[in-house]
């Protein structure tokens, strides 16, 4: 039969291995967290990217439009004889505020949306630090309590073998 040493020695060898294995599972689990958040930033920068391409595209498309609308009333009014001025004048001015607002709009609201991106991705980023700190400290903790478990396992072994009577410290018979 084994030495009652051998078994403390075999489980305080055992509760460190635990220890460092719970460690590292800890850093490995915050770790694929931390890039899934950085992956979920980088999809939020893409996504602004996509978002200003779209809004150029559409304040050209009004502008495209604004042209093609001045351009036909231009042509009405003078197949009906009316000079650039007055009703006509009037309503491309119209036409060009109208625009404008258009413009105004498709920008506010691409503003907006990257500013939210934005966040997204800064928050993203601020998540993946913390889950990689957390990680950190989990497995600083599991290899604490893997050290504190063998010391204890091996102070109580020491403490068995000291006193095999199990009589307690400091007392005589």
């Amino acid at each position: 039969m084994c030495h009652p040493a051998v078994f403390a020695a075999v489980s305080a060898v055992g509760s460190l291995a635990g220890g460092v294995v719970q460690a590292q599972g800890m850093r490995q689990q915050a770790d694929a967290q931390a890039k899934s958040e950085e992956r979920r930033a980088q999809l939020a920068d893409r996504q602004k990217e996509i978002n200003q391409t779209q809004a150029s595209f559409e304040r050209r498309r009004t502008l495209e439009g604004l042209d093609k609308v001045l351009g036909n009333n231009r042509a009405a009014g003078a197949e009906r004889g009316l000079s650039e001025t007055g009703s006509l004048s009037d309503v491309a001015d119209d036409n060009a505020y109208e625009a404008a607002h258009q413009i105004e709009a498709i920008r506010y609201r691409a503003e907006g949306q990257r500013d939210n991106l934005t966040f997204e991705a800064a928050s993203a980023r601020e998540r993946a630090r913390s889950s990689r700190r957390a990680g950190r400290i989990g497995a600083a903790g599991a290899i604490l309590g893997g050290v504190t478990s063998a010391f204890t396992t091996l102070g109580n072994a020491y403490y068995k073998m000291a006193d095999p009577a199990g009589s307690p410290s400091g007392s005589t018979r």
